[in-house]
């Protein structure tokens, strides 16, 4: 189980994050009460080793998050609005995420451009934080939105994503990150998948 802890904007909740057994983590580039400064992330971001790490943009110019994802060494894009053709300029550099609000079961996701390879992250909320129907889509998919340490492993077992993706699930404040939600969150997330 693919996991992720996104909101970072301090050292020692990314590190937290790593210690524990995270995958990935994100960083919100965008406009949003975690937004990441930059100049702040890029003093440490080179330190953090051994997890994908992943900017999340709304609708900035491809060319500016191809900059600010070079700069801080960013492995993957998650876009929260649809990809257009100026878009495939990322994919010379980043992996890919799509963040979608919603998709059909047993269809090809919506607004996603041919050819344009990227996983796909499905997040009712789209950032908001709100729970949606934890359904399974015949794709492999992340789940988001709405996930907490108490509720992770039922999210999986109903909807049997590859992935999931928590932010204010394991927040103390908006961009200040709980240890121990963290931890629990990973724990709860891995041992279901093994199941």
């Amino acid at each position: 189980m693919w996991v992720k802890i996104c909101g970072i904007t301090r050292y020692e909740d990314a590190l937290a994050a790593c210690v524990f057994g995270a995958d990935a983590v994100g960083f919100v580039l965008t406009r949003s009460r975690r937004r990441a400064d930059p100049h702040v992330v890029e003093s440490w971001i080179h330190d953090i080793r051994g997890v994908e790490k992943v900017g999340v943009f709304t609708d900035e110019d491809p060319a500016y998050i191809a900059q600010i994802s070079k700069i801080l060494g960013l492995d993957t894009v998650q876009l929260h609005a649809p990809p257009s053709l100026a878009h495939r300029v990322l994919l010379e550099d980043f992996r890919v995420i799509v963040a979608l609000k919603d998709a059909e079961p047993g269809t090809e996701p919506a607004g996603i451009p041919e050819n344009f390879p990227c996983r796909v992250l499905l997040d009712p909320s789209m950032g908001n934080g709100r729970a949606g129907d934890w359904r399974r889509l015949g794709i492999p998919f992340i789940l988001a939105g709405g996930l907490t340490p108490e509720n992770v492993g039922k999210a999986i077992a109903q909807a049997g994503p590859f992935g999931v993706d928590v932010s204010s699930g394991v927040d103390a404040a908006p961009g200040i990150k709980d240890r121990e939600k963290i931890r629990k969150f990973i724990c709860e997330a891995k041992q279901e998948a093994k199941k």
